[in-house]
């Protein structure tokens, strides 16, 4: 389990606000624009755009709300120009040109602006194991008077479903909750139920770890388990800035914030919670995991010493009369070993070894040492 975060940021003493173009970004990624109008004299369009040109023109002038996403890394200069168009505030600007912002809740005077963290697993094979790479990507919100902004610096659309629902008929997001804050929750809670499954996919590893920890399958799981681990706290701690910027959104007075969406924003924070008792369980889970795989090996060594030290324990006696009777001192004196001269010596001595072994087994055996 490798941690990786995308991260970017501008050059200390660049001027707050200031959007710089980045070129050396090998994992610039194409820009796709979907454009919806809800709430107007026409039912809800998607209209699929690579430039805001395009994207603008396909929106009603008459809806009630107006939503862009932008999936894709976009250039300062369009940044720029929605700062224009949208009366965007600079410093919001900026956090969405440098990825890998934490969670937050950033009130301006006629909008909100919002940072997600979504995490996404790839697979990375690693000789014969499979490990997942854990990035954290950031999703930006623009909440304002009629509008929704969205940007997403991936290579999957995450908000389909979101689209796929304002196209039912019996939807609430067109209906009943026509703002821009309700449209704007449905895009949050599309990212904060993503942790669930991401999650799962760790509680799953977790138990593959246990199963072959207790099965002696493998005997170098430290690293493995580690990784684990170090993914696992990279979650909490995004989880727990996630939450707190739910938490203030769910207070915020601000005017584009509608009371009546609060209960929806609850029940959102009421999964990011969840998905942080998931983490922490998980979590604990590994050092747990640790400690036995760490005590398993202990007693697997201690199995190992104990065969060795018995074994080298029967054979002490036996070195002990061979090297004693190795010596072949001359017989011819009355203080020299007799055994030497004896016609059956060599039997006899090999049978008293034998007896040796037997007796020492039996012995270790009711002492339950074997």
């Amino acid at each position: 389990m490798l941690r990786h975060i995308r991260i970017h940021h501008p050059k200390p003493g660049t001027r707050p606000g200031a959007l710089v173009e980045r070129h050396d970004d090998a994992t610039a990624r194409a820009l796709t624009i979907y454009a919806l109008s809800m709430g107007g004299a026409k039912p809800p369009n998607e209209q699929t755009a690579t430039t805001i040109d395009n994207a603008l023109a396909g929106l009603d002038d008459q809806a009630a709300l107006r939503w862009l996403h932008f999936e894709g890394d976009i250039s300062a200069t369009d940044l720029a120009r929605l700062g224009e168009l949208f009366h965007l505030h600079p410093l919001a600007l900026e956090d969405v040109h440098n990825h890998g912002q934490r969670p937050k809740f950033d009130p301006y005077r006629d909008q909100v602006f919002i940072t997600l963290a979504l995490p996404v697993t790839h697979s990375k094979q690693a000789d014969k194991n499979v490990d997942t790479l854990l990035e954290i990507q950031q999703v930006s919100l623009f909440i304002g008077a009629g509008f929704v902004l969205s940007f997403h610096a991936g290579t999957h659309d995450i908000f389909a479903p979101v689209r796929e629902r304002l196209q039912s008929a019996t939807d609430t997001i067109d209906q009943a909750h026509a703002q821009a804050d309700h449209l704007g929750y449905a895009l949050a809670d599309v990212v904060v139920d993503s942790g669930f499954s991401v999650v799962a996919d760790y509680g799953e590893r977790l138990e593959q770890l246990e199963d072959e920890i207790f099965e002696a399958r493998s005997h170098n799981l430290i690293s493995v388990i580690h990784d684990l681990r170090r993914a696992l706290s990279t979650l909490r701690k995004t989880w727990r800035s996630q939450q707190e910027m739910i938490q203030r959104w769910l207070v915020s007075e601000h005017g584009v914030v509608h009371l009546e969406n609060r209960p929806y924003i609850r029940d959102m924070e009421d999964h990011a919670r969840r998905v942080i008792d998931l983490t922490d369980s998980y979590h604990d889970a590994t050092g747990a995991l640790l400690d036995t795989h760490l005590s398993l090996a202990s007693m697997r060594l201690n199995d190992v010493m104990r065969v060795l030290t018995l074994i080298a324990t029967v054979f002490m006696p036996l070195s002990f009369i061979a090297g004693l009777y190795g010596m072949n001192f001359n017989t011819t004196s009355p203080w020299n070993m007799p055994e030497l001269g004896w016609y059956y010596g060599y039997p006899i001595v090999l049978g008293v070894m034998g007896a040796l072994i037997v007796v020492m087994l039996v012995f270790f055996r009711r002492k339950r040492w074997l």
